[in-house]
C-alpha cells in the first residue's frame, strides 16, 4: 500500500469515526423547527444533539431489536437536515448535469439510504460515548451561509476539530458538508465516485447503490475494512 493510500485510507476511518458521533447531531429538535425565524445554525444543531440523544437512551433496545423502525427513525428525524439535493449533486458533480431526471432522483433515494445503512449502526453503538465542544459562530447578520465549528470529546482519544456546513433553506439551516479536520466529506465522496464511473456507467453504480451491493470503504469505528 503506497503512502498516499495509507493517509488516504487513516483520514477515511477519521470520517467513520466522526460520523458514529456527528450522527447524533444531526436531528433537529421538533420545537425548534416550529419557530417562525429561523434559529442560529450552532443552536439548531445544539437542538438535535439534545434531540437524538435523547431518543437513543429512551429506545435502545427497542431500536437494536427493531433494524427497519431504527432505520426509519434515522430518516424522518436525520436525513431531512442534511440538504440531501444539494449534497448529492455535489458529490456526483459533473455527471449529475449529463443524467436523467430520473437517474438524478435514483442517486439522491440510493445514496440517502447508503449513507442510513453505513452509519446509522456506529450511530446506536457510540451515541453515549462522545461528547461536543461547540465554538462560537462568527457570521454577518443575514448570511444565508454558515460553519459552525466544535471539537468532538471521545472518551480517551484526542479531541478531533469538526466543522459544519450549513446553508439556510427556507426557514431551515440545512448541514451541506461536514469536514473533519480539513478533510471534507463531500470531496471524499466526489473522489469514490468519479473513481467508480470510470469502471462503469451511472445505471450500473445506482442499481449497485440500491441494492445495498456497493459500500463506501470508510472502514468502521475502531475497526478494519469497509470510503
Amino acid at each position: 500500500m503506497t503512502l498516499a493510500m495509507q493517509r488516504s485510507r487513516s483520514k477515511a476511518v477519521m470520517i467513520k469515526q466522526w460520523l458514529t458521533g456527528v450522527a447524533a447531531a444531526l436531528g433537529l429538535a421538533v420545537a425548534a423547527q416550529a419557530l417562525a425565524a429561523p434559529s442560529a445554525p450552532d443552536e439548531t444543531l445544539k437542538a438535535a444533539v439534545a434531540e437524538i440523544q435523547d431518543l437513543l437512551a429512551k429506545n435502545h433496545a427497542k431500536y437494536k431489536a427493531d433494524k427497519p423502525g431504527y432505520f426509519k427513525m434515522v430518516d424522518e428525524k436525520i436525513v431531512p437536515h442534511f440538504d440531501v439535493p444539494y449534497i448529492a449533486r455535489s458529490v456526483l458533480a459533473r455527471n449529475w448535469k449529463t443524467a436523467t431526471p430520473e437517474q438524478q432522483a435514483r442517486f439522491q433515494d440510493a445514496f440517502k439510504n447508503m449513507l442510513i445503512r453505513s452509519y446509522a449502526d456506529a450511530m446506536i453503538e457510540n451515541y453515549d460515548s462522545v461528547k461536543v465542544e461547540w465554538k462560537p459562530v462568527r457570521m454577518a447578520e443575514g448570511a444565508t451561509d454558515a460553519t459552525v465549528n466544535t471539537n468532538l470529546l471521545r472518551n480517551g482519544k484526542p479531541p478531533v476539530g469538526i466543522g459544519f456546513s450549513m446553508r439556510l433553506v427556507g426557514a431551515d439551516w440545512k448541514i451541506t458538508d461536514i469536514t473533519i479536520e480539513n478533510l471534507s466529506l463531500v470531496q471524499n465522496f466526489r473522489g469514490q465516485f468519479a473513481s467508480e464511473l470510470k469502471k462503469s456507467d451511472l445505471n450500473s453504480l445506482i442499481t449497485r447503490m440500491e441494492g445495498g451491493q456497493f459500500t463506501t470503504d470508510t472502514p468502521k469505528s475502531g475497526g478494519s475494512a469497509p470510503q
